[in-house]
Formats: structure tokens, sequence, C-alpha cells
């Protein structure tokens, strides 16, 4: 997948389909939408396209609101080029963007910049100055400008419907199988391993601290099984999100015991793929106690992930 990351970088015009959203997670309603652009783009010979946003406009236009992520930018453009998508478009969240009226976003970028016969957008789609654009705006515009225009209804789960939002709040109440069902994927940390009290070795499971991606979301706290990437490779995990009381912490931490790893990896990125909570975080009368439900907690990671 080719990537442009502003609209001086577009590469030459070529008829295009596309999507335009801000697409954190990119989730399973947005992975229907990008595969109907890309069928689309097929049968028109036309190249697929989405229109992306380095960071979620809303903060800039309201700072007051901390809107946590799903995905890193690199991430998301991972998940992207994983639909098959030929070009992202990622477009920087400044003055000169979010300032466009409707329908000079819709002439700067869809037609003079990407030469647009289609575009298929959610039903809860806006864009332009304000938010102002509507997916029935679009249509009409695109009726002015020469391209067709299609509104998707959103995917369910259940009753459901799937939203950034509801991932959101499904991750940070730690229902991480059920985000997972929303995303089509497990949710997946990624940061930095830093220096910890190194308490975990002491008790026999070595931990492996995490200061997790800027503004990215985090589970609720207690203890999760995992699937932890370190230098390429995957290993199973058990992830702890906590105060850890009964050491008498205070401050909470996310720690991750990586099953069958040993080596220096501080410094280093990870990424961790939540798969299943095991238990909330309590408070256990001794180390012994804690040392028998932490191996437990192994066992149970170990046969739900192998």
């Amino acid at each position: 997948m080719k990537i442009a990351h502003s609209l001086k970088d577009l590469p030459p015009k070529k008829k295009s389909v596309v999507t335009i959203g801000v697409f954190d997670g990119v989730h399973t309603g947005h992975q229907k939408i990008m595969q109907m652009v890309k069928e689309s783009a097929r049968k028109l010979g036309a190249r697929s396209v989405a229109v992306t946003f380095a960071t979620n406009p809303v903060e800039v236009l309201h700072p007051e609101k901390s809107i946590p992520r799903i995905t890193t930018l690199e991430q998301k453009l991972n998940l992207i080029a994983a639909q098959g998508i030929d070009l992202a478009v990622v477009l920087p969240v400044e003055e000169e963007v979010i300032s466009m009226l409707p329908e000079e976003f819709v002439s700067t970028i869809l037609v003079k910049g990407l030469s647009t016969v289609k575009v298929i957008v959610g039903t809860n789609f806006a864009f332009g100055r304000g938010r102002a654009g509507t997916p029935q705006m679009l249509s009409a515009l695109g009726r002015k400008m020469g391209f067709e225009t299609i509104a998707v209804e959103p995917v369910k789960v259940g009753e459901i419907p799937v939203s950034s939002t509801a991932i959101r709040s499904l991750i940070s109440a730690g229902q991480v199988e059920t985000a997972s069902r929303f995303l089509g994927h497990p949710f997946v940390m990624c940061g930095r391993v830093i220096h910890g009290d190194k308490i975990g070795q002491t008790l026999g499971f070595p931990t492996a601290n995490i200061d997790p991606a800027e503004r990215i979301v985090v589970p609720d706290t207690g203890v999760y099984a995992v699937r932890t990437t370190v230098r390429g490779k995957e290993y199973t995990g058990v992830l702890n999100i906590g105060v850890r009381p009964t050491l008498g912490g205070r401050k909470t931490s996310i720690e991750v015991y990586i099953i069958a790893f040993s080596g220096n990896i501080y410094g280093e990125d990870i990424s961790i793929a939540f798969h299943n909570k095991l238990r909330r975080e309590v408070q256990f009368p001794n180390l012994e106690a804690l040392k028998a439900e932490i191996q437990r907690d192994v066992e149970r990671a170990v046969r739900l992930l192998g």
C-alpha cells in the first residue's frame, strides 16, 4: 500500500474509489466499507483509497476533550493495508485542512486530488469545517462534481452498532473479548519496556514494565491472557494492570510476564494483544498466596492461548 502524508504528496492522478474517516481501530464496520471500496475499485478499473487523519480532528478542534486512541497511526495504517487498500492518504490535522468548507474539501481532495468516481462512507460520516458535511451533502456534491456516493449502515454485534466510541468503552471496562468481536481482531497495545522495581523476579515471574504509546486507551485493572510480540516473535503472556495491593503498591503499573522468554529488552518497543481477562486484581494475604495465583494465571493463559 502506498501512503501519502499530505495533499502535496498525492501520487499521479488516477480515478479512485474512496472512503474517508478517522478509522481508529479499523473495526469491523471500517473493514466492511474498505472491502466494498476494494471491490468497487476492481470493477471500475480504479484504485482503492482510504483518506484518514494523522490524529483525531476532535483533539484539535476541542482540546478539552481527551479521546484515547485504540490504535497508533502506524497500527492503523498497517490494518488498512491488511484490507488490501491501494493508497492511504493521511491528512495533517492543521488549519489548512480542518478549516475547509465541505464544498472545498470535496473539490480539493476528492475531485482535484484523487479523481474520485465513487465515495463509500458510513451513515454517521461528517466532514468539513465544524463537521458540517453529511452523507446527504456529499451525495449532492457528488452529483454536481461527477462521483457517486454510497452511505453504509453500521455493522452490529448483536443489537449494538459497532463504533470506535463503543470499543473504547469496552476496552476501558476490561471487556477485551467483546472488544475483539467489535474490532474483528484483538486490541493491541504498543509500548516501551521500562525499568520497574524487579519484584517479579523475586516471585519467580520476571515481568516487563510497559510505558504505553501516547494516549492509547488502557484496559481496566486486572489480569489478562495476552500474546506479546518481542523482536518479531510472539509469546503467550500474563499481563497485570493495577497497583499490586499485595505488595503495598499505590501507583498503577502495566507489567507482563512473557512465558518462555528471557533476555534484556529494556528500552525496546513491544506489542501486546489482549485476548482474555483472567480475573480482577485482588489483595492476597501473603506472597506465597500471590505466587500460587500467578502460577494458576499462567496455566490458564497457556490453556487458552497455547
